[in-house]
């Protein structure tokens, strides 16, 4: 089963839109909301704060996640994520990008002294967690790092070493569960998943663009695979279920979770007195994403869409509905969304029929992930619907 274009052979990967203009500042979402009170729409918060946060380095010692070789546990392969993180994985690179040339210059605009120390931006690029909810071995250099996703490990952290423990936890109580009773978010639940990446990758405040930072936008398919514009190849470190249609799964879902968020984002903005005429550009692709995975799937919640059934011949009639929206997008960043899913639609009906997609489909993914506006963009995003049938 593949899931990216033949010219990418050494990792499973995806295109960040937007990830560099020099250095990695357009990386992760500057945010105007202070951490402690900012919600990834209806899961948890990007700092909780009545738990505390034991640091990177509880994770990676040998024979926890910091192993040189990856052993089977609980059904996956577990051992090195540590390594892989801090040697591939781009939010490694979140608090360094507050460092470049660029991102001073936003921050000046900002009147913000530095960008590496300030809350109102790493809440994104890395934890901003209160001096008292600091473990013995948190640094604030430790960027976006296990815990930024995974939540505080004060109650988890010993237990969960237990092969077996966090199946059973989950079991028992759901993601739900796991996260009030121990402050784990269960990022294998692609609800939860999708909530916490928009958190921080699609909301943010208006004079943060208007000061130069890239404006956000969100497809699942597409930021749970890692591939950059410049061709740099960056490292997952889980696994995601092979044969399952996974990547339906992954866009659908994330269109329910980024529409909620787009929405939250127009509301700020509208509120605040700026200009929504982007903010309400973006809420519109993914109410367009969002009617098309209700259609073909049947829900038009991550909750309903994480659990939908997805067969092949749904995920490419829901393609090429898709891509029926493709001359209607009004900008890069809206034809990326539909390109990413369309080509996740795709790939999942390949899937589904137990068939590798052809070359072809990915030289069509290689014009469509640009993003161009012009007649090449949509002929090659109808190209890939067109041979997923």
């Amino acid at each position: 089963m593949t899931h990216r274009p033949p010219s990418h052979t050494v990792l499973r990967m995806t295109f960040l839109a937007g990830l560099l203009v020099t250095g990695l500042v357009a990386w992760l979402a500057l945010t105007g909301t202070d951490a402690e009170a900012r919600l990834g729409p209806g899961v948890h918060p990007v700092i909780q704060p009545n738990l505390k946060y034991m640091g990177n380095a509880s994770c990676a010692g040998s024979g926890c996640h910091g192993d040189d070789k990856a052993k089977q546990q609980s059904g996956k392969n577990i051992g090195d994520e540590s390594n892989v993180w801090a040697a591939g994985d781009p939010h490694h690179h979140a608090l360094d990008s507050l460092k470049t040339p660029e991102s001073k210059k936003i921050a000046d605009t900002l009147k913000i002294a530095d960008a590496a120390a300030s809350s109102r931006c790493i809440t994104c690029h890395g934890m901003d967690v209160p001096k008292e909810k600091q473990g013995e071995q948190f640094t604030a250099l430790d960027s976006v790092g296990c815990e930024s996703c995974h939540g505080p490990s004060e109650k988890w952290l010993n237990p969960h070493a237990d092969a077996g423990w966090v199946p059973k936890q989950r079991a028992a109580g759901g993601a739900k569960g796991l996260l009030d009773k121990f402050g784990l978010a269960d990022t294998s639940d692609l609800e939860v998943r999708a909530n916490t990446c928009v958190a921080c990758h699609l909301q943010i405040d208006k004079d943060m663009i208007d000061a130069g930072h890239p404006a956000l936008e969100f497809e699942m398919y597409a930021y749970d695979y890692y591939i950059s514009k410049k061709g740099k190849e960056w490292a997952i470190h889980w696994d995601e279920p092979k044969g399952k249609m996974i990547d339906a799964k992954l866009w659908a879902t994330g269109q329910a979770a980024a529409l909620e968020a787009a929405k939250a984002q127009t509301a700020a903005w509208k509120a605040k007195g700026w200009d929504t005429k982007d903010a309400d550009g973006l809420v519109k692709v993914y109410e367009a994403g969002v009617a098309v995975a209700k259609k073909h799937f049947g829900s038009d919640t991550a909750a309903g869409l994480k659990a939908a059934a997805y067969t092949p011949e749904a995920t490419a009639a829901a393609a090429a509905d898709l891509a029926a929206a493709a001359p209607t997008a009004a900008n890069i960043m809206q034809r990326r969304v539909i390109a990413f899913g369309v080509t996740a639609l795709g790939s999942a009906a390949f899937d589904g029929r137990g068939k590798e997609a052809p070359d072809e489909f990915w030289k069509a993914y290689d014009i469509a992930i640009k993003g161009e506006a012009g007649d090449a963009y949509v002929s090659a995003v109808k190209k890939l619907a067109e041979l997923a049938k």
